[in-house]
């Protein structure tokens, strides 16, 4: 434990961890505009609803999830000198400007000039910290060895990188008026493939690998080598599973069908690679750990089955034509898998305080979405729907985070493991 707490305490000058601030207040504008949006069929809207729908998911990807990953990354892998001589708190900064930029351009333009260069200006950026994160982590010239939780996040890089292709060709399809065809859903479902499934489900996953390694809990590294290795294998070929929905699916259904077995195993392969000793860490840290971290591990293994079976015939049929349970599995991968990870990661590492504010917080942002998932799952099979009890449960998720921010904001800052910043 000396060791892990030294560990932390190591790095706690160049990025300070006052900054989860900023990425929690994209995750509470993020939240508010889900909000907005469904309650548009209630009261005028003083955005354009597509536009708002944009800035929504651009914000979501950019500002929540990126930043901070970005901030756990050169946190958890980059020694103080590192981060100094990679300028890394620079990069944060200018990132977090350009997305304040993005998030306004697209909530008053949509695909538009202003969108497009503030959209470009965060690109540049992103391959200013992935290049400068390889170049920082490689063997020799890292504190940390090449372990599998960073063979899991420079795959996601890679993925990432490989991403910020598809942007730009949304963003000329959008402006041609070709935004109802095939080709640019086609576009946008293989950008949000390698967006949720390429970039940020493997670098969630490596720290995952990384949480077991602090904590030093074992698990079997051949087994999570193979885990690997299947999940990579089939992260192309899962494009396919993104597209099964589209009138050329028989063309792209044997490397789904591929895939989606790929995918299976790497799950079993998860599994058995997580010791029991897991399970007893995980119950000496504290319930609102144990709530997040159990919503992230519920919502991957649901995640990895839905997406799997979603060659089936009925499942092709019946889901990729029904926009709830779009949404739902959308809302399951960026908030149950990898939001909720984000979270239990802030609380163990004590970035996030524990106070009557973040508590109340806890309690409303898992309720809402629970009660949204499931409102959403039972009117996507025609069960029972409520619009106005959904925007309810959107309301609650965005008053959970802004009391997460609130609690943040009021608690004295410190950093790893207590020490004062």
């Amino acid at each position: 434990m000396r060791q892990r707490e030294g560990m932390f305490q190591q790095k706690t000058e160049p990025m300070p961890t006052s900054w989860i601030n900023i990425s929690l207040g994209f995750f509470f504008v993020v939240a508010l505009i889900g909000t907005s949006l469904r309650l548009a069929a209630f009261v005028p809207l003083p955005l354009e609803y597509a536009h708002l729908v944009h800035a929504h998911s651009h914000v979501a990807f950019q500002g929540w999830i990126y930043t901070l990953m970005m901030l756990l990354l050169v946190r958890l892998y980059l020694s103080p000198e590192q981060i100094r001589r990679g300028r890394y708190p620079l990069q944060f900064q200018l990132t977090a400007v350009v997305l304040c930029g993005v998030l306004v351009a697209f909530s008053l333009q949509g695909y538009g000039l202003y969108s497009i260069l503030f959209s470009t200006l965060f690109q540049l950026l992103n391959y200013w910290f992935i290049f400068s994160f390889f170049k920082h982590t490689k063997t020799g010239g890292s504190p940390n060895p090449q372990t599998l939780s960073l063979l899991f996040i420079k795959t996601g890089l890679w993925a990432g990188l490989l991403s910020t292709l598809l942007p730009f060709g949304i963003g000329i399809l959008s402006a041609k008026g070709l935004a109802e065809t095939e080709i640019y859903h086609s576009f946008v479902y293989t950008f949000l493939h390698l967006q949720y499934n390429g970039w940020f489900l493997f670098v969630a996953l490596g720290l995952f690998y990384k949480f077991l390694e602090i904590n030093a809990i074992p698990y079997s590294r051949q087994y999570g080598r193979t885990f690997f290795w299947l999940f990579a294998l089939a992260l192309l070929p899962a494009i396919g599973l993104s597209l099964l929905g589209m009138s050329f699916w028989s063309f792209i259904f044997l490397p789904a069908m591929l895939a989606a077995v790929l995918q299976g195993l790497g799950l079993l392969f998860f599994l058995l690679s997580l010791s029991r000793k897991l399970l007893r860490v995980i119950g000496q840290k504290g319930g609102w750990f144990q709530l997040y971290l159990l919503i992230f591990l519920l919502s991957f293994l649901l995640k990895v089955v839905l997406q799997s079976f979603s060659v089936l015939p009925f499942f092709r049929e019946y889901v990729f034509s029904n926009k709830l349970l779009i949404l739902a599995y959308l809302h399951l991968s960026f908030i149950g898998f990898l939001s909720f990870l984000l979270l239990a990661l802030l609380v163990d590492f004590k970035w996030l305080p524990l106070n009557r504010l973040s508590k109340a917080g806890s309690v409303l942002l898992p309720a809402g979405f629970v009660g949204s998932e499931l409102l959403l799952l039972l009117g996507g099979t025609g069960l029972h729907y409520n619009h106005l009890a959904l925007a309810g449960w959107s309301a609650a998720m965005a008053l959970g985070i802004l009391l997460l921010l609130l609690g943040g904001l009021f608690e004295k800052r410190i950093g790893f493991r207590g020490m004062e910043l």
